[in-house]
């Protein structure tokens, strides 16, 4: 049976802090190869400057209590990773809106295997709860273009809100909103298959 918690930095102790910093340095640095500070640095752990201690953490944990799935939220009240990163992203204003909030290095890799299709509906369908009764009204972030098709796959509708980017990732920001039709369509019984390629940080 798997776990999904909600922290935030401060409440992680310091060996589950370091976990899951491994754990991001594993799937973002080695498995997805991005670009980051901490892949230059020699460092096992995978942090940036939006890692405060308020930062939301959503981590999903096995049995055995190893990481098989994490999410990162950010309210774009402050600095957030689309507004200081990926700025060039967007073709509307930068939205700084406490009803909405950013979705950040969101996946669910596990044992070699990059996206489980019925723990991203489990931890969607958590953040949509969690963000209801917190009256967040929507989530923005920066993700590969190509995962709107996971996104419909599970109901929802990643809206784009700039340009994609060119070339093999093809980055684009979207915004996804948080409504009772989007929950009823993570709480569907309905199951995705178990597995399938690619990643997601959407």
């Amino acid at each position: 049976m798997e776990e999904i918690v909600f922290t935030t930095m401060e409440q992680l102790t310091p060996p589950e802090k370091q976990q899951l910093g491994r754990y991001r340095h594993t799937v973002f640095v080695k498995e997805m190869q991005w670009d980051l500070p901490s892949a230059s640095s020699g460092t096992i752990e995978e942090w940036d400057e939006f890692d405060r201690n308020t930062t939301t953490c959503v981590i999903a944990y096995k049995q055995d209590r190893s990481i098989c799935g994490y999410a990162r939220l950010l309210p774009t009240t402050q600095p957030y990773l689309l507004a200081e990163i990926f700025p060039d992203l967007c073709s509307i204003p930068l939205i700084s809106d406490s009803c909405t909030w950013e979705l950040s290095r969101f996946t669910t890799f596990d044992s070699g295997v990059a996206c489980n299709m019925q723990r991203m509906r489990e931890l969607l369908r958590l953040i949509f709860i969690r963000s209801q009764s917190q009256g967040i009204r929507q989530l923005v972030g920066v993700a590969p273009s190509s995962m709107d098709r996971l996104y419909r796959r599970l109901g929802l509708v990643l809206r784009p809100i700039g340009p994609a980017q060119t070339g093999k990732c093809g980055l684009a920001a979207f915004s996804l909103d948080i409504n009772t039709t989007g929950l009823r369509a993570l709480s569907d019984a309905h199951h995705c298959p178990l597995n399938a390629p690619g990643t997601q940080d959407f």
